[in-house]
């Protein structure tokens, strides 16, 4: 998959936590934060380019209507935060822990998710376009009205999510795990599948599946 990877200096400038919370302006550009902890600050409207954010906690926040470019996240807690309307490009989320996060009305490109944890997270009424999901849980993530564009879980576990009114035409999900899946017969219609899953699906939809 062609995933554009963020445009980062190689050694961004490297600032503290008190300097990040004196910027009324949210803005963060070319910059590495390490070991902060956000979870008490209002990240709305946040604008990120060229950074890095790592070991930090971001649990709770909104960031609805933040504007995230050639951003890198690193063992990072999003746990229980939104996304509301927010615009993302090149960003990337690194082993991080994602639990009851909430993706709604959001247009996501070139972003890529790794081993990190989305369980029981929302996508609802957003863009996701060239978007990688590799060794990433998702056990009982909810995708609801979601337009896919160039999408792929890789390794994943998806039992028990739900994708409603979401299509997975061209969607690769051949190399992920599942024990149940929610999703519509014709939204299901060209996602790419393994031959087990392609028996595993049918059987769940009710078919009866004979060797000969």
């Amino acid at each position: 998959m062609n995933i554009k990877q963020p445009k980062i200096m190689p050694e961004p400038e490297r600032v503290t936590y008190d300097s990040v919370q004196e910027d009324e302006d949210q803005i963060f550009d070319g910059i590495e934060i390490i070991d902060a902890r956000f979870s008490t600050e209002d990240l709305r409207r946040l604008i990120s380019y060229g950074a890095v954010i790592r070991d930090s906690n971001l649990s709770g926040n909104a960031f609805d209507g933040a504007d995230l470019t050639d951003t890198r996240f690193i063992n990072c807690d999003f746990s229980n935060t939104t996304f509301n309307k927010v615009s993302m490009h090149r960003v990337e989320f690194i082993n991080c822990k994602m639990t009851g996060v909430n993706f709604d009305e959001s247009i996501m490109k070139h972003i890529k998710f790794q081993e990190s944890l989305l369980n029981f997270s929302g996508i609802h009424e957003s863009k996701f376009e060239n978007v990688l999901f590799e060794d990433t849980r998702c056990v009982t993530a909810d995708f609801f009205n979601v337009k896919f564009k160039n999408i792929e879980f890789e390794n994943c576990d998806l039992s028990e999510s739900r994708f409603i009114d979401t299509s997975l035409a061209g969607v690769d999900i051949s190399t992920s795990y599942f024990e149940s899946l929610s999703i519509k017969r014709e939204d299901l219609a060209g996602c790419v599948v393994s031959s087990m899953q392609a028996v595993q699906m049918a059987t769940l939809m009710g078919l009866i599946v004979k060797d000969e």
